[in-house]
């Protein structure tokens, strides 16, 4: 496993990363309420009033307790977001209505716990807004994507791995 010191004023390289989506190691088979609340500890007002369109596995959710989050899965995370669309999108708007036929529904029997890993997607304000707490974590970047931010720096360039991790600044300690 390669882990790639970012600099602490990349972020704005990052940014298009976080909008294609960086990968996030997480424990899996909880909700996304938990895993947005407890997990990666995002204040309950913040996501409550602040990321008001969330897409699981490109599925719109309104109900933050009951979309499990499984290894693999796909997470968008949105502020709002303008227009017809963004008010069909948000998460409990009046025209969510609009959408009963491709909203997220819980469909898995089995719950099943584990570290695993979701590509993670953030957009808008929201990049500014929690990018850095994800990259104190860790992300993982494709190498060549990687590669690409930062040309010829050795510690990319001489890696093998496929999947580089990339933390900025000292890595907070994570409850396990």
């Amino acid at each position: 496993m390669t882990v790639f010191h970012a600099p602490d004023d990349t972020l704005p390289a990052f940014r298009s990363l976080f909008q294609q989506g960086v990968g996030v190691t997480i424990q899996v088979g909880t909700s996304l309420e938990d895993l947005l609340c407890c997990q990666w500890n995002i204040d309950r007002d913040y996501v409550m009033d602040r990321i008001s369109t969330l897409f699981l596995n490109s599925k719109p959710v309104d109900d933050l307790p009951t979309a499990v989050v499984h290894d693999g899965a796909t997470l968008a995370l949105s502020g709002a977001m303008p227009g017809l669309i963004g008010a069909t999108m948000r998460r409990g708007g009046v025209l969510a209505s609009f959408r009963n036929g491709i909203t997220y529904c819980e469909t898995s029997n089995g719950n099943a716990g584990g570290r695993g890993r979701i590509t993670l997607k953030l957009f808008n304000l929201l990049i500014d807004e929690l990018g850095p707490q994800f990259l104190a974590r860790g992300i993982w970047v494709p190498r060549s994507q990687l590669a690409e931010l930062f040309p010829g720096h050795p510690d990319i360039a001489t890696v093998m791995d496929s999947d580089i991790e990339v933390v900025m600044g000292d890595r907070p300690s994570t409850p396990q």
